[in-house]
């Protein structure tokens, strides 16, 4: 049988990229010069099935997230792809909630479980000879239900409810599909980084533009906490520069990256970019503050920006929380910061049970390859009205053997077996962590982080 495999090891890479080289591209208000990294778990089996995910890091830190995923390697090592397929929500479940690590909540342990599920289902595909989003969106409504922890969401969404839910929509999900494998996913470009030259965001939005993109992101609020009027000039000029190099059928987003303080401090400094229309402020205050999302959505609605929000949300029941208070007008699940898939399911569901759509975050190196299937059965199930995602130009060819193809402003569906995050044995040799000859060195981040305008006054305690 496809599935009578026995997983015999795990091997985790540590990978790190200079991105500060390139430009800073990739820093925001708060991680001033990431370098995008990631911790690759690798199952192998013994018929020969290579099972991949990440963990997406930034730099230092990834030797956490790597000794975490080696960690839960006992869980899985010696056990057969067969009782994952037959019980994915229990699999998922002994992980999660093991008696001693569930001890250690979010964060890194969270992410390595995610990072361990994500690499199960990547076998399961292997083993089915599928594309990640072929398998997804094939499961019926009960396997879905199965797969999901429902013990603290049954005030938001029941199994019935969501089952219901799916049973419904099965006619409109072949439809869905036809369409999205025509068409792809509606993508927007994240162009506008706080350390980027301007010249450099108008060459690249211009020529994103020519081929079809149709939405870009821009990075705000960086510094406002120290000079508001300085952080709203430099705003203005980056949403200046997307808006001559684009057209006006061009929609604009931003995102702070949580630097906007709390909700009151968001509102105002939102009101000063009204003009621009942004379709939404991503991320403007902590990520867990639920009350001031609320406060927050109610406070840009009159000036027409929604919030979005979910990216460093670790968990369903944040998101419960996030989307039964009405704090978000659009859901960012993060295909690596979750428990995997299984709690991604849960997400995606309770975000169409509150009308609210999923527009999935991809900043960072193999994030659209894990989160691109999880928007194609979003939409498969739910429709594709109000949905973007995010892609990055970069870090794909020459890093990936299955690059994400982008035409039309599109997301074509990719036919690569899994999530396709197989990586070209010259990049994982060139930036392993810490003997790769080009790998991303920690106090050159230090350095250019210090460097920047705007930085704040502790940065000095780094360098």
């Amino acid at each position: 049988m496809k599935h009578d495999q026995k997983i015999v090891s795990l091997e985790v890479l540590d990978l790190r990229y200079p991105t500060v080289r390139m430009g800073l591209a990739g820093s925001d208000p708060r991680h001033l010069a990431p370098n995008y990294s990631c911790a690759v778990p690798v199952l192998r089996t013994d018929g020969g099935l290579e099972g991949r995910s990440l963990v997406f890091t930034i730099g230092d830190g990834t030797q956490i997230q790597k000794a975490a995923l080696e960690a839960l390697g006992r869980f899985v090592v010696g056990r057969s792809l067969a009782e994952f397929v037959a019980e994915p929500g229990l699999f998922a479940q002994a992980l999660v909630e093991h008696h001693q690590l569930r001890w250690l909540a979010l964060g890194a342990f969270r992410m390595a479980a995610g990072g361990i599920v994500n690499a199960l289902w990547d076998l399961w595909a292997k083993s089915e000879g599928v594309p990640m989003w072929r398998l997804l969106t094939s499961l019926p409504p009960e396997k879905i239900v199965q797969c999901i922890d429902f013990h603290h969401l049954r005030d938001a969404l029941t199994e019935d409810e969501l089952l219901e839910m799916l049973r419904s929509r099965i006619g409109r999900r072949e439809e869905n599909l036809t369409r999205l494998g025509e068409r792809g996913v509606r993508v927007y470009s994240t162009a506008g980084w706080s350390g980027r030259p301007l010249d450099e965001v108008r060459r690249l939005c211009r020529g994103l533009y020519e081929q079809g993109t149709r939405a870009f992101k821009a990075k705000v609020g960086r510094g406002q906490q120290y000079d508001r009027a300085r952080a709203l000039d430099e705003d203005r000029r980056m949403l200046d520069a997307i808006r001559d190099a684009t057209g006006p059928d061009a929609l604009l987003l931003t995102d702070a990256n949580q630097n906007l303080g709390d909700w009151r401090n968001a509102a105002s400094y939102m009101a000063e970019l009204a003009s621009y229309r942004p379709l939404f402020i991503e991320e403007a205050i902590a990520y867990n503050d639920v009350l001031g999302h609320a406060k927050l959505r109610e406070a840009l609605a009159p000036l027409g920006i929604g919030v979005a929000g979910g990216e460093q949300a670790p968990d369903a029941v944040t998101f419960k929380q996030l989307l039964s208070g009405g704090g978000l007008t659009h859901c960012q699940i993060d295909g690596a910061r979750v428990g995997g898939v299984n709690e991604l399911f849960a997400i995606v569901a309770m975000a169409a049970k509150f009308g609210v759509p999923v527009c999935p975050h991809s900043g960072g190196i193999g994030l659209g390859q894990l989160v691109g299937p999880m928007a194609v059965f979003d939409q498969a199930w739910f429709g594709s009205d109000g949905r973007w995602l995010e892609y990055l130009e970069f870090l794909q060819a020459g890093v990936f053997q299955h690059p994400l193809v982008v035409r039309d402003g599109h997301y074509r569906l990719s036919g690569a077996p899994g999530w396709g995050l197989e990586m070209e044995p010259a990049f994982e040799a060139r930036y392993r962590f810490p003997d790769g000859p080009d790998c991303a060195d920690s106090a050159e981040a230090d350095h250019a982080a210090a460097a920047q305008p705007g930085a704040p006054p502790y940065v000095r305690y780094w360098v």
